[in-house]
C-alpha cells in the first residue's frame, strides 16, 4: 500500500487531530503505519511539516481556493528553506503525501516519492568511520611507537606549545609601581567612558519621553497596521532567484497585504497594502494563496450567511511592490454590528 494511503487509514481510524501535532503524529506514525514504509529522512520531513505549520497553511490556502499544485510547490520550497536546505522535492513531496491524508486534495496531485538518500549514504558512513578510528588508535593507542610524525603534524605540536613572546623590558630605572600605573590609567578611562555613555543614554531616553510628537516610538505605526498587526496567514512567493513572503495582516478591522524581501538572510518589509474589506468578529478561516505568475488571492469567510470575501493581487519583485486589485463588488464586505 502506497504511503499516502497508509496515512489516509490512519486518519480514518485515529481522528484528523493526529495531523495537528508533531509528537502526536510521530507516535501514531510509529504504532500504525508498517515498519519500512517510509525511510528516517521520509518520517522527518513529514513530522517536520507538520511541525514548522506548513501542513496547515497549505490547507488555510486550499480552503479558499488556492491551486493545489502552486501552493504545495511555494510551501514545499518555503518548508526546504526553513531546513535549511535548496533542495524542495522531498518537502513538496511530504505535503502532497499529507494533503491527501488529511482530504484536503485528491490522489492525482500526490507527487512521486523522491530518490531516498538512505539507500545510498549507510554504506559510506562505516567506511568513514573505520577510516577514523584506525588513524584514532594509531596516535593515541601506540603511544611509545618510534615512527615519525609528518613534518605538518609535528609542526603544528610544536606551535600548539610554544609560550608567547616574552614582553618587552621595561625602561631603566622604573619601578614596579611605575609598570602597573597604564593599567590604573587605562581602568579610570574606561570607567570615565562608561559613565559618559550611561548618561548619553539617559538623555536620549529622556527626550523620546518628554517629546510630544511620539518620536520615533513603533507603538505610533500601530494603527498603519505596524507593531500590533497581527498575522493571519503567509505564502511564499520564489521567482528567478528571488525570495518573497507574502503576509495577510490585521489591527482590529483594518487588514492589509505585506510583501517582505529577503535581504541580507533577513525577510524584510519593502511594501504594505490595505484590502478591500474590513477583517470583522464574524469573519474566520482567512488565508493568503500564491496562484503563480507572481498573481495572488487573499480572503476569508464570513460566520452566519456562509458568505465571503476574496480579492486578487498581484506582486513586483523588481519594483518591491504589491497591488491589489479593485473588488468590484462593495457587497461582499461583512460591515459588522
Amino acid at each position: 500500500m502506497a504511503l499516502h494511503d497508509e496515512l489516509a487509514e490512519l486518519r480514518a481510524e485515529v481522528g484528523p487531530h493526529v495531523f495537528a501535532d508533531p509528537t502526536t503524529f510521530r507516535a501514531a506514525f510509529d504504532d500504525f503505519v508498517a515498519e519500512g514504509s517510509a525511510s528516517t529522512g521520509e518520517v522527518s520531513l513529514l513530522v517536520g511539516a507538520i511541525a514548522a505549520g506548513s501542513l496547515q497553511r497549505l490547507t488555510d490556502q486550499l480552503a479558499i481556493g488556492a491551486d493545489p499544485a502552486t501552493s504545495i510547490a511555494a510551501q514545499g520550497d518555503l518548508l526546504a528553506r526553513d531546513r535549511g536546505t535548496s533542495e524542495s522535492s522531498g518537502a513538496r513531496w511530504a505535503l502532497s503525501v499529507l494533503a491527501y491524508a488529511v482530504g484536503a486534495v485528491p490522489a492525482e496531485v500526490v507527487l512521486p516519492r523522491p530518490p531516498r538518500p538512505d539507500s545510498v549514504s549507510p554504506p559510506e558512513h562505516p567506511a568513514v568511520a573505520s577510516s577514523l578510528g584506525s588513524s584514532h588508535e594509531t596516535k593515541v593507542v601506540t603511544p611509545d611507537d618510534t615512527t615519525p610524525q609528518p613534518p605538518v603534524s609535528e609542526a603544528t605540536r610544536v606551535t600548539s606549545l610554544d609560550p608567547p613572546p616574552p614582553p618587552p623590558p621595561p625602561q631603566a630605572g622604573a619601578s614596579a609601581t611605575r609598570r602597573r600605573n597604564p593599567l590604573l590609567i587605562g581602568g579610570v578611562v574606561v570607567l570615565l567612558v562608561v559613565a559618559v555613555v550611561v548618561a548619553a543614554l539617559m538623555a536620549l531616553r529622556d527626550d523620546g519621553g518628554d517629546d510630544g510628537d511620539g518620536g520615533d516610538d513603533p507603538s505610533a505605526d500601530a494603527s498603519e497596521g505596524g507593531t500590533d498587526a497581527e498575522e493571519l496567514s503567509s505564502v511564499a512567493v520564489v521567482e528567478d532567484g528571488i525570495t518573497a513572503e507574502v503576509r495577510l495582516v490585521h489591527d482590529g478591522t483594518a487588514a492589509s497585504v505585506v510583501l517582505l524581501l529577503e535581504k541580507d538572510g533577513e525577510l524584510v518589509e519593502v511594501d504594505r497594502k490595505p484590502v478591500g474589506c474590513p477583517y470583522t468578529d464574524t469573519a474566520f478561516n482567512a488565508g493568503v494563496a500564491y496562484q503563480g505568475d507572481l498573481q495572488l488571492f487573499w480572503g476569508w469567510s464570513y460566520e452566519g450567511d456562509g458568505n465571503g470575501f476574496g480579492q486578487y493581487g498581484a506582486v513586483d519583485l523588481d519594483d518591491e511592490i504589491i497591488e491589489a486589485f479593485d473588488l468590484g463588488d462593495d457587497e461582499l464586505c461583512d460591515e459588522g454590528p
